[in-house]
């Protein structure tokens, strides 16, 4: 099996303290899920990051890199001790103003477009210092340069200084090993000179992560000292490598990519030459065969109606009042009779907000396909990209492959995880027509629509993309495929297929040396642990019940350890504390919360560790009590 976090597979350790390493004189690095280093000058102690272990209670200063909740966790011990901590102050909001993140987050986790990490803390950490580029902080004879490195957060920084003759870098999360980088989803942002926002921002801070890392190199460090992951004591041709790495898999995205048919090729090349260079060639997938769309089908917005000889009507999802009205008008004109059902293709806002009340009006029943239906039920139960806040209630659920005979038509329903993990596609056959295959949002006449990485765009064989090609293969020679942002049916032809898929799987491969994990997967995947329900509302005083859900990304059996965290009043009752799953497969850890007397919000996260892999606080669930 390929180990990753090698550094960490099951060091020596002394009563649960990770053995410690001299870097020069008077300074240890202790590796760990988040490494820490004590530098001794003096009888008197500074961290970086963290320190678990003897010498703590000396610690009078500690150095963060960025504020993200799965790395301070090390250093808050110290800080509660008495230790100054010094922080970015592009990180200011999330270390010391979290609690209001989080009183908004109730609202605005819905329709949230921004696509920014929630690995937000519960509690504020005090912070003495805030520090910007080009300061240099002083300490006990030695100096500490601040580079702002953004990438892996907006407001990263690395801190460098000279120990025993050689010029050491403490770099956070910017560059892992051997230049490798932790995962995919941190670097999703807006883009503001292309004019595109976080939501299709793929890779956005790529772009900052190469300019860093060329910032870095330039400082000609001699050693890197990472956050999490082992030393890099080669640094320029792990930097090298990193940069080479990350500009391979955005052309690759940049080649496929269905953003090249909504902004066009001159904001797509902008796009590209902020992350491969400004005289970057940037390669576009041309065109797809496209024409207009047949009379049966009648367009709206991201809707579409099919339209039988008899005037009954099957609509394909609802995300607006002006979808209703435009039917309820086609009903007053005699060109529509009546709505028999609404197929929901999947869960975006834009496709969802008015099915309820459109079921309501036309009196017909939801259909979805067991994947997402509950996601549908239960919005707030899940966080995810551009979700609605409003449940669908009774949804029919169809297993993938089952047919409906409607009208003239054949209704085909299947799971179709492209665009993203919780997603559906109709195949509609009508007699003397081209089959129709109306996929959602998941492919474009430009490629595939995988620009959200939170959207969960899984890599095995069984599930994401590859999963959609196989069944756009295995469609009847001659068909149309529907995005419904497109007001055209279109087609690949097999040599676009080929291509489509060809280049999919050599991204993979890329990810696969990008990221430092036994399967890419991780890379891609933030939920391969979440909680379920996600967003919890009781009165205080009542039980919680949570599920931690996991899924096994890994070629390999795994068992994954669990650690719940409770913040406030709130304390975790009895509850298995191991999960064993075989490859590729997902099982959930059952967690009670009991809830004190106070109303207000609240969070609880979750450790989740296997072999070689550790994290802490990584998942969290807000639980909203009310008084009784």
């Amino acid at each position: 099996m390929r180990m990753f976090m090698a550094w960490f597979c099951w060091l020596s350790v002394c009563g649960g303290v990770l053995a410690a390493e001299p870097l020069a004189e008077g300074v240890l690095f202790q590796p760990g899920p988040v490494n820490g280093v004590r530098i001794e000058r003096d009888g008197h102690a500074l961290a970086v990051y963290g320190w678990n272990g003897e010498g703590s209670k000396q610690v009078e200063s500690v150095l963060l890199a960025h504020g993200r909740r799965d790395v301070i966790w090390a250093a808050r011990p110290l800080v509660e001790a008495g230790a100054a901590a010094t922080a970015p102050a592009r990180e200011r909001y999330g270390l010391e103003r979290p609690d209001d993140f989080w009183k908004t987050f109730t609202t605005t986790r819905f329709h949230d477009y921004a696509q920014q990490s929630t690995k937000i803390a519960a509690g504020p950490l005090p912070v003495a210092r805030w520090v910007t580029d080009g300061e240099t902080i002083e300490w006990r004879g030695l100096a500490f340069q601040v580079l702002e490195t953004p990438g892996y957060t907006r407001g990263s920084v690395s801190y460098l200084t000279e120990l025993d003759g050689r010029r050491v870098a403490f770099t956070g999360d910017l560059i892992y090993g051997d230049g490798q980088i932790l995962d995919l989803y941190s670097f999703q942002d807006a883009i503001p000179d292309a004019q595109i926002r976080g939501y299709h921002g793929y890779g956005s801070r790529l772009s900052e992560l190469v300019s860093s890392l060329q910032k870095l190199a330039a400082a000609k460090p001699d050693l890197l000292v990472p956050a999490r992951g082992p030393l890099i004591r080669e640094p320029q041709a792990a930097i090298e490598r990193l940069i080479t790495r990350v500009r391979a898999v955005y052309q690759n995205y940049l080649s496929t990519n269905a953003l090249h048919w909504y902004f066009k090729e001159e904001r797509m090349t902008a796009c590209g030459r902020r992350v491969l260079g400004p005289d970057a060639r940037i390669e576009l997938m041309p065109y797809s065969r496209h024409e207009a769309t047949p009379s049966w089908v009648f367009e709206h917005s991201t809707s579409r109606l099919l339209v039988s000889d008899s005037g009954h009507g099957f609509l394909l999802d609802c995300g607006y009042q002006r979808v209703i009205d435009a039917i309820q008008d086609l009903m007053q004109k005699g060109l529509v009779k009546q709505v028999d059902g609404i197929f929901v293709t999947h869960f975006h806002d834009d496709h969802t907000d008015m099915v309820q009340a459109a079921a309501e009006k036309f009196q017909c029943p939801v259909y979805a396909t067991s994947e997402y239906a509950d996601l549908l039920e239960n919005p707030e139960a899940y966080h995810l990209p551009a979700q609605t806040a409003n449940p669908i209630r009774n949804v029919r659920v169809m297993k993938d492959g089952q047919k409906l005979k409607w009208q003239e038509f054949e209704l085909t329903f299947h799971f179709y995880p492209g665009q993203a993990w919780y997603h559906g596609a109709l195949l509609a056959r009508k007699a003397d027509e081209k089959p129709i295959f109306f996929i959602g949002d998941s492919f474009a006449p430009s490629g595939l629509d995988d620009y959200c990485v939170l959207n969960r765009n899984l890599l095995h064989e069984d599930s994401g993309y590859l999963l959609c090609l196989r069944k756009l293969r295995q469609m009847p020679h001659d068909y149309w495929l529907v995005n419904e942002h497109i007001q055209h049916v279109f087609s690949f032809s097999d040599a676009e297929l080929d291509y489509l898929e060809q280049r999919y799987r050599a991204r993979i491969a890329l990810q696969k040396e990008l990221f430092p994990w036994d399967d890419p997967n991780y890379g891609v995947d933030e939920q391969w642990a979440v909680f379920y329900p996600y967003g919890v509302r009781r009165k205080a005083g009542e039980t919680v019940e949570l599920e931690l859900r996991i899924t096994n990304h890994s070629p390999v059996p795994r068992t994954f350890e669990v650690v719940p965290r409770a913040s406030g009043e709130l304390r975790i009752g009895p509850h298995p504390t191991s999960l064993a799953l075989e490859p590729r497969q997902s099982g959930t850890v059952r967690v009670p919360v009991q809830t004190g007397g106070q109303a207000g919000q609240y969070l609880v996260t979750a450790d989740v560790r296997s072999e070689g892999m550790e994290f802490r606080d990584w998942v969290e669930a807000m639980i909203t009590l009310e008084q009784n």
